[in-house]
């Protein structure tokens, strides 16, 4: 009887709690799986040879660092350290680990965290500077850490939050040279398969320091590059929640009971990449220009719905924002006025790479190129994976490019030398664009404390690059994202990537 009735059984899709529990005598323990669309697909799940945005936020749900943000993007809070003191000089740090495992049920050690550190300032990672400045590390004792620097370094503890200083386990790392197709850390999810170019799936980590997190059995993460195929897989119920929802279909979404929307004020700058060391962009008058001939606010009222604001520089608004600059008025004739004094009097043709399957930038993209033929540029919109655009814009084979940038910290530092500082990892958001006295200030900043003088130095900065115009600079979009109504607690942090360890599914 049993041996016919699991025959029909094992030909059924789907065994239900209620069949499980006629059979074996007990009820079946349900789990819950949350799945979140992201439109493109990390590159790697190394965290110091990371760069891009799905990459970094997938690191961040297996790995832990010593600090975090607090979700609310104005201060620090504790990670795997517990605690922590700095000297008065800005010398010495003194960490207290917690008590925490690895997802393998390893335990956290200062080795762990010596090692993962090192590695982060070593030869082969892409964030060394960030963490150059450390020169001495001691395990006091099993749980806590003395670390000495060179020279008082501001951002420090800001950078000890980054994805980059990801705690990972020592001996797995240099047991195992692929260990970052299949990695192994101390967050609230572990990885389970990677299929490339689909999806990212992940394990709740059984042994988390955080009690009773994450909610949710598993996680996974769609990788779908068309927003519209994003929002109709929400709202068939084929996924839990979305991010980068369309701005045009946020109000639709409102009105379906059955889900959720919500916006979020990021660390952001859209903008547009010039590249240079092609002309004629090498000319700042024409760059310029590019920046007289563009409305922001009607981009903002027409395809954003009004969810952002003007972009002055290449740095979001956060600390240190520099408040009196003015975005590049619209004058069409200061901008063909330029263009002639460059030796462009009849303009000139160029290309623009536009992000696939962005609803939003493919309007960007129209308003963009309408605006600028009214100065005589012809520009032709080529479309590009996201995912290919990084590396495309980082290999220098681009003329203009579509892009943003965000912040993965509190401090202005990190963003500062990635759109800004050349030579620096992305050398001024791969625009190659050069300024000696930026590159100064960039050096200054990072060795005073905070305060007035520090904040006098930022704002300069933002005043050159804004002269300078490396791009066009656009605005500061806030975040999108949708969730089925059953969902709890999902929502897109300052820093733009989302925690799943709150989420629940009802």
């Amino acid at each position: 009887m049993l041996s016919s009735f699991m025959q029909t059984i094992r030909r059924s899709a789907v065994l239900t709690p209620l069949i499980l529990a006629v059979v074996f005598g007990g009820a079946a323990e349900a789990t819950t799986k949350f799945r979140v669309a992201i439109p493109e697909d990390a590159l790697t799940l190394d965290p110091i040879a990371s760069s891009d945005n799905p990459s970094i936020w997938t690191e961040l749900l297996i790995f832990d660092q010593l600090i975090r943000p607090t979700p609310d993007g104005k201060n620090l809070s504790p990670g795997l350290a517990e605690k922590w003191t700095i000297s008065p000089d800005g010398l010495e740090y003194v960490f207290t680990l917690r008590d925490a495992k690895f997802s393998n049920g390893d335990p956290v050690t200062t080795d762990d965290v010596i090692y993962s550190l090192q590695r982060a300032a070593g030869d082969k990672s892409d964030w060394a500077r960030f963490f150059k400045p450390i020169t001495h590390f001691e395990a006091v004792d099993a749980k806590t850490i003395r670390m000495k620097l060179d020279k008082p370094f501001t951002p420090m503890l800001n950078n000890l939050a980054l994805f980059s200083a990801s705690i990972v386990p020592k001996k797995l790392v240099e047991a195992d040279k692929d260990f970052f197709l299949h990695p192994i850390g101390s967050g609230p999810f572990s990885l389970t398969r990677w299929s490339k170019g689909e999806k990212i799936e992940l394990a709740k980590n059984p042994n988390y320091w955080q009690a009773g997190k994450p909610s949710v059995d598993s996680a996974e993460l769609d990788i779908i590059n068309e927003d519209n195929a994003r929002v109709l897989k929400l709202q068939a119920g084929e996924i839990d929640a979305t991010i980068d929802v369309p701005y045009n279909q946020m109000s639709k979404l409102a009105s379906d009971s059955s889900l959720k929307v919500g916006t979020a004020d990021v660390f952001r700058i859209d903008l547009v990449q010039l590249n240079t060391t092609k002309k004629p962009f090498g000319d700042v008058r024409v760059r310029q220009a590019l920046n007289y001939a563009v409305n922001k606010d009607a981009i903002i009222r027409s395809v954003l719905f009004g969810n952002g604001k003007p972009a002055v520089a290449a740095i979001p608004i956060m600390a240190y924002h520099n408040e009196e600059l003015k975005p590049y008025p619209v004058d069409e004739a200061k901008a063909k006025s330029l263009l002639a004094e460059a030796g462009y009097p009849n303009g000139f043709s160029t290309t623009l790479l536009v992000p696939a399957g962005n609803v939003t930038y493919r309007q960007v993209a129209t308003v963009l190129q309408a605006a600028l033929k009214k100065i005589g540029v012809t520009v032709e919109l080529q479309t590009i994976e996201g995912s290919s655009q990084f590396s495309t814009t980082k290999a220098g084979n681009y003329e203009m490019s579509l892009s943003y940038a965000t912040s993965d910290t509190i401090d202005p530092d990190q963003l500062t030398g990635f759109t800004s500082v050349n030579p620096e990892r992305a050398n001024a958001f791969h625009t190659q664009w050069h300024d000696d006295r930026v590159n100064e200030l960039y050096a200054l900043e990072r060795q005073t404390l905070d305060g007035p003088e520090r904040s006098k130095q930022f704002k300069e900065i933002e005043q050159r690059v804004h002269d300078a115009a490396p791009f066009i600079f656009l605005y500061h979009a806030q975040a999108t994202y949708a969730s089925r109504a059953n969902v709890e607690d999902f929502r897109v942090l300052p820093t733009s990537n989302f925690r799943l360890e709150d989420v629940v599914v009802k």
